[in-house]
């Protein structure tokens, strides 16, 4: 399996190859590269699909160092580096679009496009941050934690019950202590409102209408930031990951998108 090693890190990726315009994608916290199957699927006949396993996640390795989305910026610039990717569009949902708007800020010359689904601009309030740190207590400090995990899958993955199952099944099989230092990253992420105006890349904003982590008010706060006027895109009866509970809509939209990119 690929994997690059930064720091303590050991940063597991996958790469569809081929010579088309590149495409880096991270997932939402407790999920993988996996949650992009839809997306490698319909893109990686005309483009380089590059989804990364975040620090915690998938099969990517750390060393129990606590680290913020600037550090999963960087990790996911070194896979960039290391496969000689010189500009790409980066994105993600959740967890991966925080980490792909601070990839933008470090790198701007390099960004083409910036996709963000499911995500905020400013940091975790006090409130919030209590209830979040109630549920990763949950998740790893319970034996048997079937109840947190359902709550889980249909807040954040949402659609059918095929949807959740597999996920279910590979978070009850998996060590749910990893998320711990994750959990951390999204708690105390920090505000990154007054510096979206910095990215002039074109940015796709989408949002799924059931999403309880992002709200309206903060896919638009996101997309009015940005110095090229930004239009957000809602998909109805969605949830966090629209990308895979509604592929055939995130992917049209995707690919609209991606057509429209200048070079």
């Amino acid at each position: 399996m690929p994997f690059i090693a930064r720091g303590g890190a050991k940063i597991h990726y996958t790469d569809s190859g081929g010579s088309g315009p590149a495409i880096v994608l991270g997932h939402s916290i407790f999920m993988d590269n996996e949650m992009f199957e839809p997306q490698k699927a319909e893109l990686s006949r005309d483009h380089r699909v590059i989804a990364i396993d975040a620090r915690g996640h998938g099969e990517s390795e750390d060393d129990g160092t606590p680290f913020s989305y600037w550090d999963l910026a960087r990790d996911a610039w070194a896979v960039a580096d290391h496969l000689d990717l010189d500009r790409v569009v980066v994105g993600g949902v959740g967890h991966g679009a925080f980490t792909a708007v601070r990839m933008a800020l470090l790198a701007r010359p390099r960004v083409r496009g910036l996709i963000v689904c499911g995500s905020t601009a400013t940091a975790m309030t006090a409130q919030r941050r209590a209830g979040y740190r109630e549920v990763f207590e949950a998740w790893i400090g319970t034996e048997w934690p079937t109840p947190t995990i359902k709550m889980v899958s249909a807040l954040m993955i949402g659609g059918t019950m095929s949807d959740q199952l597999p996920w279910r099944a590979k978070w009850l099989a998996g060590d749910r202590r990893r998320i711990q230092l994750s959990g951390e990253c999204l708690m105390n992420r920090d505000s990154v409102l007054p510096l979206l105006g910095d990215i002039i890349a074109p940015a796709l904003v989408l949002r799924g209408l059931g999403d309880q982590t992002a709200s309206e008010e903060d896919a638009l706060e996101i997309a009015g930031g940005f110095a090229t006027p930004t239009v957000v895109h809602t998909i109805a009866g969605a949830a966090m990951a629209p990308n895979l509970t509604h592929a055939d809509e995130f992917n049209a939209l995707l690919r609209g998108y991606l057509t429209d990119l200048p070079d």
